[in-house]
C-alpha cells in the first residue's frame, strides 16, 4: 500500500489529499491536445477532471491544501434558461 501511495504522489495524483477549488472535485489530469498530425501533445497544464478548469500547479489549486493559491475566483455569471 505505501509504495502505491508513493508512487501515486511521484505521479502527482495523490487524488485522497486534492480537492477543485471551484466544484469540489477530487480528481485532475494532465492536458494533452492532438495535432494536425493526429500526434498527441503533453502541455504544461492540468485540469480539474470534474469542471475542466486549467491550472500550472495542482497543489496551489488545491482547496484541502496550505499552498498559497495564487489565483482570483472567478466572477460567476448566471445564464438565463433557454426556452
Amino acid at each position: 500500500m505505501l509504495r502505491t501511495v508513493v508512487r501515486l504522489r511521484l505521479m502527482g495524483r495523490d487524488t485522497g489529499q486534492w480537492q477543485c477549488r471551484i466544484c469540489a472535485f477530487d480528481r485532475w489530469h494532465v492536458v494533452t491536445v492532438k495535432r494536425k498530425s493526429g500526434a498527441l501533445y503533453t502541455t504544461a497544464f492540468y485540469a480539474c477532471s470534474g469542471c475542466s478548469v486549467m491550472m500550472l500547479n495542482p497543489e496551489q489549486f488545491n482547496a484541502l491544501g496550505n499552498a498559497a493559491p495564487n489565483i482570483e475566483m472567478p466572477t460567476v455569471v448566471s445564464l438565463p434558461k433557454r426556452k
